[in-house]
């Protein structure tokens, strides 16, 4: 039998959003999703860890309903520093979704707002985009939080009128917290509760805020569906990984390794397995030292960036990093602080509180899905990060340590 030949495209993706077959399965996921967005009425808030794929599934859901002559939009709202920032995602989104498909839509919606909207041509694509005017940006904050309702009461007026569902996609929807308070909460509650022909998908990586909107206490409380977007199972990603190898010409058995070294996050995965592809080009199988060699050379490619973070935590945080990496037992175990220089218990739940809030670390009991161990109760949230932790600075604590520093920090204590 001739030998396969070797792709020179690498199969795993990591930059952007992870579409056609280097989609990781989430067939599941993928179909809850699509039948929310194209359900009058609907209301579903997805949330699970950063670097999981929610993005990646959200847009592939929308791909499909967008296929099957549906009409949805999708706005990110991550990076927006006010509620008018907010609408004029949500104007955009709904001009490059909507304007293809429906004729008049520029024209119908502006109708419907009560806002005061400037058009721009999107010089890409030639589409007329709605926005709200530059002053809006000014308004006092109880104005632009009204924004938001006008814009979803224009959506839901123009939809009652053409006799369609419009599905609502909003990306880190936990955002309208930071710069809205419980406020907006509150208003968008009563928004969504009167819109009929809109669908909602509202998607969020903060799962501490999500818990609190949909708490007995919170805005969202018995308002919407909750769907947790978790770890793909290790075996069934492994495996996938593995067919992944084999379709571009390469033999692995390592696709488990790859899994339980960058776990749980798919997005660390995927990074993993890319270099491991990169690295094994024009060889043999893949096995277990490969995938160690390739964390290695991301930790390197990536060591200024950890060097600088680490010059900016205090002794005791590096501390307790050393022995969130190493330690056998809790932190606040008698072993433990006397062997890492940790000082008093309250010393170190301070700074362990600090480091968690930095999104350095996280509690184990956070990621119940993860392969691997935690002695000490917390974990890294890069496990790129922990692996540099490991192999970096715990020679720092005399020769006892060098036997360890050499060994893979994922295969020391795996359960």
């Amino acid at each position: 039998m001739a030998k396969q030949r070797r792709s020179d495209r690498n199969p795993f993706r990591i930059h952007g959003v992870a579409s056609g077959d280097a989609f990781a399965d989430r067939r599941d996921e993928v179909a809850r999703l699509e039948t929310a967005l194209t359900d009058p009425g609907a209301k579903l808030m997805m949330y699970g860890p950063r670097r999981m794929g929610k993005t990646s599934a959200l847009l592939r859901a929308l791909e499909s309903v967008r296929r099957d002559g549906g009409h949805a939009l999708f706005a990110d709202l991550s990076t927006a520093s006010s509620a008018a920032d907010a609408s004029n995602r949500i104007l955009g989104a709904a001009g490059a979704a909507l304007g293809r498909s429906l004729r008049d839509f520029i024209t119908d919606l502006v109708s419907k707002l009560k806002l005061s909207v400037s058009l721009t041509a999107d010089p890409a694509t030639g589409l007329i985009l709605p926005g709200l005017d530059l002053q809006a940006r000014d308004w006092d904050a109880e104005r632009q939080r009204q924004t938001i309702g006008d814009v979803l009461d224009a959506l839901n007026a123009m939809a009652r009128k053409r006799k369609i569902c419009i599905g609502i996609a909003l990306d880190e929807f936990q955002e309208i917290r930071r710069f809205g308070g419980e406020e907006i909460e509150w208003q968008l509650r009563g928004a969504m509760q009167r819109h009929h022909h809109l669908a909602y998908v509202l998607s969020g990586s903060q799962e501490h805020l999500i818990e609190r909107m949909t708490a007995s206490a919170g805005a969202f409380y018995k308002m919407v569906d909750k769907m947790r977007f978790g770890p793909i199972p290790p075996g069934e990603l492994a495996a996938w990984i593995d067919r992944r190898f084999r379709a571009s010409g390469a033999e692995s058995d390592a696709g488990r390794d790859i899994v339980d070294m960058a776990g749980p996050r798919t997005r660390d995965i995927m990074q993993l397995a890319r270099v491991c592809h990169d690295r094994k080009r024009g060889a043999e199988r893949l096995g277990t030292d490969d995938v160690t060699d390739a964390m290695r050379e991301i930790v390197a490619e990536e060591h200024d960036l950890y060097h600088s973070v680490w010059r900016g935590l205090t002794a005791l945080q590096q501390n307790v990093l050393r022995a969130v990496a190493a330690a056998a037992s809790g932190l606040t175990s008698r072993d433990v602080l006397r062997a890492y220089a940790l000082g008093s218990s309250g010393a170190v739940i301070h700074a362990v509180r600090a480091l968690t809030k930095a999104g350095i670390l996280q509690r184990a009991d956070a990621a119940p899905d993860h392969p691997r161990s935690a002695p000490t109760g917390y974990r890294f949230d890069s496990p790129f990060f922990h692996a540099w932790v490991w192999w970096n600075t715990l020679a720092d604590l005399g020769p006892a340590f060098a036997e360890r520093v050499r060994e893979n920090p994922f295969t020391y204590r795996t359960k």
